[in-house]
């Protein structure tokens, strides 16, 4: 196709600068043949040898003129958006009409641009959602990490010079001739940062939303003027789409983040009522369990004094038990619906995780559980409450054990992220998993798929790493096991934390 347009474009351009000669040679020597008739009254120009002579002069003073002329008729307006890359192109732009996914246009202008114009590196930078700075949006012939990392300043000369230049394409050439070298090695510096010999900015009325950054593998290569008016032509085109694009991914993102405000709404109005429930039990369950569990123990005492029988001792027994029972989940409701006043001090993660394994030992050992450590001898004292994060760990590695059974494997690793100011403790084990329907429910309270659990393990540990201001996740698969993920703020971090929320009227417990 390229070859049929470019050859027929040759063609036609012979055959109107041979026309054109013709005419021209015709003309002229029509004109010398009337002067020396009139004037000199002589015919010399009507024999063939000076018809050969004169025409043969004419064309050889004439043709490159003619020819320079003819070559920009036909570019300005005989095959002006008529070469196949540009077809190519201005097709593009009616293909982008119909996209709205911000990405895919991103990805779909620079690939295309660039295998149609044949070019090195191409890339498309568009603002951030970190103010005042662009990003690389998509690129061709660019590394993929060094893309995704590129960022750059609005104040950057490169950019400045846009919005004060306007629409005009930037030739790094030009640009290197046209300012004081200071300047020049500030704007030369942006392009080396682009990888890019032409700029082609984008527009929408007055507002700058992009440019088009690229290169050639001949470093020699140029552009004549056709292609830098449709290079204006088509940015228009560009620029409107991707407007719409942006604006469409900026609703899309304003809605996300009012979905996840509802989401924390509808989540806090769920531990709300939780907690006046549990304020509730407290009140008006919990005192009675302790007097029936407490009568029912000194009836057990007494039992061999007055000889029971042993039906009324199991009965006893029964109460004993259930109504611990139902005080422990008294007990853990309240440990996030009030405020413990449990004192906050530096702690050594690493000592109250073996304080919790020494608690579990026994029955661990007796399911044939084996509890694995790797510890970062690097971590930092984290400013908690040792009760709390015994919690943590306990609720964590009792789920494990229950998950597992018997015969398994539980691994704890503690790390510290320096950069970050993170501790991240991860507890995976080797049970049989979660099913993906229950996966996003097991933080849930009361969710439990074990008979004889209360479903407030996992609840509990959840409020506690929130109000510490850390996060916890699950990742898990059918049959092979689960892994538990905790990221904790520590140092400075975690005692602001602790401070705005008492400076807020917040109590620790909630």
């Amino acid at each position: 196709m390229i070859f049929y347009l470019k050859k027929r474009k040759r063609l036609l351009a012979k055959i109107t600068v041979g026309l054109a000669l013709f005419f021209l040679g015709a003309g002229s020597f029509a004109v010398f043949s009337f002067l020396s008739r009139k004037f000199f009254s002589t015919h010399w120009a009507e024999q063939s040898q000076a018809v050969i002579v004169l025409m043969t002069l004419i064309s050889l003073l004439a043709y490159k003129p003619v020819d320079r002329w003819v070559t920009h008729f036909f570019n300005q307006y005989l095959f002006k958006k008529k070469s196949y890359a540009h077809l190519v192109l201005m097709n593009l732009t009616k293909e982008l009409d119909l996209i709205f996914d911000f990405q895919e246009m991103a990805n779909l202008i620079v690939n295309t641009f660039g295998e149609v114009m044949n070019l090195k590196t191409v890339a498309l930078l568009t603002a951030s959602e970190s103010p005042g700075q662009f990003e690389i949006s998509a690129a061709y012939g660019w590394p993929l990490s060094e893309h995704r990392r590129f960022r750059c300043s609005k104040k950057s000369p490169l950019l400045l010079m846009i919005r004060t230049g306007g629409e005009h394409v930037l030739v790094r050439n030009q640009v290197a001739k046209s300012f004081t070298w200071q300047e020049t090695n500030r704007l030369l510096h942006d392009f080396d940062r682009l990888r890019a010999n032409w700029v082609i900015p984008f527009f929408v009325k007055d507002e700058f939303v992009g440019l088009l950054a690229f290169s050639a593998f001949d470093p020699e290569r140029t552009f004549d003027d056709n292609d830098f008016y449709f290079f204006r032509e088509f940015a228009g085109m560009i620029a409107k789409n991707l407007y719409k694009s942006q604006k469409f991914l900026e609703l899309k993102r304003y809605n996300d983040q009012l979905q996840d405000a509802q989401s924390r709404i509808l989540q806090k109005t769920k531990l709300d009522a939780i907690e006046q429930l549990a304020t509730g039990i407290a009140h008006e369950i919990h005192n009675p369990l302790t007097i029936i569990s407490g009568k029912a123990q000194v009836l057990l005492l007494q039992s061999d004094k007055k000889k029971n029988d042993s039906r009324v001792e199991d009965v006893l027994k029964t109460i004993v038990k259930q109504t611990k029972r139902a005080a422990d989940i008294t007990r853990k409701l309240l440990m996030f619906s009030q405020s413990s006043g449990a004192p906050k001090e530096e702690i050594q993660l690493e000592q109250v995780l073996e304080d919790t394994i020494a608690l579990v030992s026994y029955q661990t050992s007796l399911d044939g559980i084996r509890i694995l450590k790797t510890l970062d001898h690097k971590l930092p004292p984290l400013f908690a409450n040792v009760h709390e994060m015994r919690e943590i760990f306990l609720n964590l590695i009792l789920n494990a054990v229950q998950a597992i059974g018997t015969e398994g494997t539980i691994r704890v690793l503690m790390n510290y992220a320096k950069a970050d100011e993170l501790i991240e403790i991860q507890i995976s084990d080797t049970g049989k998993g979660i099913e993906p329907e229950n996966l996003g429910k097991v933080f849930n309270p009361f969710f439990t798929t074990h008979h004889s659990a209360l479903g407030l393990g996992l609840f509990v540990t959840q409020q506690i790493v929130h109000h510490y201001g850390g996060s916890i996740r699950v990742e898990s698969n059918p049959d092979e096991g689960s892994l538990f993920i905790v990221q904790l703020p520590c140092g400075d971090i975690s005692r602001n934390l602790t401070k705005d929320k008492r400076s807020s009227g917040i109590s620790e417990g909630k």
